[in-house]
């Protein structure tokens, strides 16, 4: 009995190059991870010196934009950005906003589960004080994404 296998180098040629694919972007993750880079975490991924980061990925109710970074390193990182803020009052569906120039820092870099290093603090300082009086803040940020 003879069987005929038709296109099996074509799907063999495929799977090859599937898996030399994702072997290079897996070696190219490895090396993002090894060459010391620190992230800060946007809600649903992993980025380095955003233009724009969400504070408050549950109701969005902060959101830093235009974002210019001073500096950047595994340690820390600064520079300023416009903070629109929700003052929820008299109720946060109400839509009233500070926006404000803040200088921002970020710190306490950790290691997450999937080996991404991660800042996890901010320190926002603003140009003048927020309707509520705060001239800064200090808020811890999300480093993974919770189910």
């Amino acid at each position: 009995m003879v069987v005929a296998l038709t296109g099996c180098g074509s799907s063999a040629q495929t799977l090859n190059s599937t898996k030399s694919a994702t072997s290079e972007a897996s070696s190219t993750q490895k090396s993002e991870l090894s060459t010391g880079k620190t992230f800060v975490f946007d809600c649903n991924d992993y980025v380095e010196q955003p233009n724009e980061l969400q504070l408050y990925c549950a109701d969005g109710g902060q959101q830093l934009s235009k974002i210019i970074w001073a500096a950047w390193t595994a340690q820390s990182a600064s520079g300023l950005a416009t903070s629109t803020k929700n003052t929820c009052d008299p109720d946060c569906s109400s839509g009233n906003y500070d926006v404000r120039i803040a200088s921002l820092r970020l710190s306490g870099p950790v290691k997450t589960s999937d080996d991404h290093m991660v800042f996890t603090k901010i320190v926002l300082t603003y140009d003048k004080p927020l309707s509520d009086g705060q001239p800064e803040e200090y808020l811890d940020l999300p480093t993974e994404l919770t189910p």
